[in-house]
């Protein structure tokens, strides 16, 4: 029989006494389940809000070690019993996940797969707003792009107001990423291995024939500069007389989950680049701090951990 943990900020997960988990229990007030009597709390809300204050708590596990019950219960305020009651329950759930080693706590697969659905809705609900503004501020076009394999897909297109006719002209359609600056981006949140994965049963060469990228080799070198830049920009790679700039938008987990694009003629567009760069970069981190993402004060998302 394996002995319990010794970490003073993991011990004291002690079990319920007998009618800790009842209805009005020792820490719910006394009544019937889900309704409140007289001016008491109702329950229900009650055990809700606590349990949101100790997903809250771990979600502040920014190094995802895990946190044990004594420091969790420290940190919201409350009982170390209570806590302990309350995590097994969310364990149960799959919204929080006990390391059977450490017997730390952290955030469950079913909360992270909750989170993610939700923050790809809300991607296609907040995003089109920033794209419509930033349309109007550079007289562009402007893309949202997604990464699908070897390709990037355009969601959704906005037009400033002058050009409204054409605003859903690349809505579905498909170029590859190693060749346009919104798969660059994108491409360069990959980890290394990642990538040569990607790329493992695709050769690049003559695929984009006008494309920097004509191998493996030749895409990370490429995309050793865009991470350098934080953005993409491509000229006439895709497309001739064409430039695009695009940059990543990370989610609450700082996961890039798509990207901002704008693209136009190399003519006019490339003598205020510098502009663009710094406008598109901005809508990008706007955009990510609506899906939750903590980014820093120039727009970048801050490096995990490593």
């Amino acid at each position: 029989m394996s002995a319990r943990p010794t970490d003073p900020d993991v011990v004291g997960d002690d079990p319920p006494g007998p009618t800790d988990d009842a209805p009005g229990g020792p820490d719910e007030g006394r009544g019937a389940p889900g309704r409140a009597t007289g001016g008491e709390r109702n329950p229900r809300g009650l055990r809700l809000t606590r349990d949101l204050d100790l997903l809250r708590g771990l979600a502040s596990d920014v190094a995802d070690e895990g946190i044990g019950v004594v420091r969790l219960a420290t940190m919201i305020g409350r009982e170390k019993s209570q806590v302990s009651r309350s995590l097994r329950a969310l364990v149960e759930a799959g919204l929080v996940e006990r390391d059977p080693t450490t017997g730390r706590f952290r955030l469950g697969l079913e909360l992270y797969a909750l989170a993610a659905a939700t923050a790809q809705r809300r991607l296609l609900t907040v995003a089109p707003e920033v794209l419509r503004g930033l349309a109007a501020e550079l007289d562009e076009t402007v893309h949202l792009c997604t990464l699908h394999g070897t390709d990037v897909l355009t969601l959704r297109s906005e037009s400033p107001p002058a050009r409204a006719t054409a605003w859903g002209a690349w809505e579905g359609e498909t170029a590859p990423a190693h060749a346009t600056s919104s798969g660059r981006a994108l491409l360069a949140t990959l980890t290394p291995s990642g990538l040569r994965d990607r790329y493992r049963e695709l050769d690049l060469e003559g695929l984009a024939p006008h494309s920097r990228a004509q191998s493996l080799d030749d895409l990370e070198r490429v995309l050793a500069e865009v991470r350098l830049a934080g953005s993409a920009t491509v000229r006439e790679e895709h497309e001739r007389g064409a430039i695009g700039i695009a940059c990543a938008i990370h989610d609450f987990r700082g996961d890039a989950v798509a990207a901002v694009n704008v693209s136009g003629d190399l003519a006019t567009l490339d003598a205020r680049v510098d502009e663009v760069v710094a406008r598109v970069t901005d809508a990008a981190a706007r955009i990510s701090r609506l899906l939750g993402a903590r980014t820093t004060a120039d727009g970048g998302v801050p490096r995990r951990p490593t």
